[in-house]
């Protein structure tokens, strides 16, 4: 079967037709199209404030634009990571004035307790669960005299040297940890020798 042959007149005839037809709606006539608003004058100005900001930076405009993409990535990294914000905190915060000594010393009615505590230990021949109760007051101590210190991802090693800790009070509190650390960690048992430092350090500093 031949293929039909479509005139393009009688395609232009049909089209002018329908246009033609009153009841099909091609337009809106009532719906007037906003024009183009010009552009503010204040965002003009900024807009070439930024030019010429940018065009005076010339060739060191690249250096700013990595600047601030390691920013914005430091930025995340933080925000991700506690860890490395835990770190740029202590790096980069305002060291603050060491405390009085004596403020950092528990009472003597509950040092004499603790004390009397770790004596019962070390009597039994525990003497490392009796330096190691020192330790355990003393971490409890640094918290409750410096809320924030004392975070789980720091060890007694990381707190024995803190900054911000009195040399006194950290000089013993370093002792502690170094006992501590040999007795349980390296299973070198501790004698009366060492008990007896420990005890001495800790009531010289909190008596």
């Amino acid at each position: 079967m031949p293929a039909t042959t479509i005139e393009p007149r009688a395609v232009d005839a049909a089209h002018a037709r329908v246009r033609a037809d009153p009841s099909i709606q091609f337009d809106f006539p009532w719906r007037a199209v906003d024009a183009r608003q010009p552009t503010p004058e204040w965002l003009r100005a900024l807009g070439a404030a930024l030019d010429r900001f940018f065009s005076a930076l010339g060739p060191f405009w690249q250096i700013v634009f990595w600047v601030l993409v390691a920013l914005i990535v430091a930025v995340l990294v933080a925000s991700f990571f506690p860890p490395v914000r835990d770190w740029l905190r202590d790096r980069f915060r305002r060291q603050r004035p060491a405390a009085v000594e004596a403020e950092w010393r528990p009472a003597p009615a509950t040092a004499r307790a603790l004390l009397d505590e770790a004596e019962a230990l070390a009597a039994a021949g525990r003497f490392e669960a009796a330096v190691q109760l020192l330790l355990h007051r003393s971490i409890e101590d640094i918290e409750r005299w410096r809320h924030g210190l004392v975070r789980p991802a720091r060890t007694s090693r990381d707190l024995a040297a803190e900054p911000a800790i009195p040399e006194r009070a950290r000089g013993v509190f370093a002792r502690l940890v170094e006992l501590t650390e040999r007795g349980i960690f390296a299973r070198r048992p501790l004698g009366p020798a060492d008990w007896d430092a420990a005890r001495e350090a800790y009531r010289a500093f909190a008596l």
